[in-house]
């Protein structure tokens, strides 16, 4: 039995205000009906990952709850730090700002904050778990300033490379194209639509920035080297969203054998490299 899977649209249920399963049934077969008579854009299929994909999927979002979990218990300590008036401090759990803290907190609040500092401490010890067995992971080349972790997260938030089959439908998995508004001759671009992937977007992001420094040859950094030279934050965004897109199309490119590292002036390590 041939199955397919997916994804939900209930525009026209929000719009008419009226949803039940009598509608639910009637629009998802007519279609399924439209979708398998030629209009390839009457569903949104959805990408149903392999066990193994799934498993790797998640000890990488894992990995990710765990990052924000100490964000979110490390924020709640330095905010108490600040309304009793001692200031912010970074990593304030860590052994050595501890020590210090110890000098000059009351009892009473390093009391409190000892009971996060505990869970902290497990934070930390759980994620340096988690970022070797995902880093232990990583096989085969990869480019220069691309980290084990980053590698191995972007191919389980990926799924399959060649599930892909032109640069337009990875680049929107990330959800980094433009925004258009067009009509006739009029064409209107804005700011990218961010309808995809969140962990992709923020994976490429972080590689682009180590890119940048690390491989100053490769060639969107090349065309953005101006923008990345001046003083404007905001130019400075854009041009990271702009390299990041043009990044993993590239890297889509490379894992489908389309191009080779060295048309692309980009610098590879194996697995080992650091």
């Amino acid at each position: 039995m041939l199955c397919y899977v997916c994804s939900p649209d209930g525009a026209e249920q929000r719009r008419k205000r009226r949803k039940n399963n009598k509608i639910d049934a009637r629009n998802l077969t007519s279609k399924l009906f439209n979708y398998l008579n030629g209009d390839k854009e009457a569903l949104q299929l959805a990408r149903v990952p392999t066990e193994a994909q799934e498993q790797l999927r998640l000890a990488s979002r894992q990995h990710d709850q765990l990052v924000e979990e100490r964000k979110r218990l490390g924020a709640k300590g330095n905010a108490m730090l600040l309304s009793q008036g001692f200031g912010s401090w970074s990593n304030w759990w860590r052994p050595k700002v501890w020590a210090q803290l110890s000098v000059l907190v009351p009892a009473w609040l390093l009391e409190r904050l000892q009971i996060w500092v505990d869970v902290l401490k497990m934070l930390d010890e759980k994620l340096s778990q988690a970022k070797a067995g995902l880093a232990g992971a990583c096989s085969g080349p990869r480019p220069k300033g691309v980290g084990a972790l980053s590698q191995m997260q972007l191919r389980s938030e990926v799924l399959d490379w060649h599930f892909y089959s032109n640069r337009r439908k990875i680049a929107c998995l990330a959800g980094m194209v433009p925004s258009e508004w067009s009509t006739g001759e009029k064409e209107r671009r804005g700011s990218i639509t961010k309808v995809g992937v969140p962990a992709i977007r923020r994976i490429m992001v972080e590689m682009v920035w180590r890119i940048i420094f690390f491989q100053p040859q490769y060639k969107p950094v090349q065309k953005w080297q101006e923008v990345l030279r001046g003083s404007n934050p905001a130019l400075k965004k854009k041009a990271v969203v702009a390299i990041g897109r043009q990044l993993i199309v590239d890297l889509w490119r490379l894992e489908t054998a389309r191009v080779t590292a060295q048309e692309l002036n980009l610098v590879m390590i194996d697995a080992e490299g650091v």
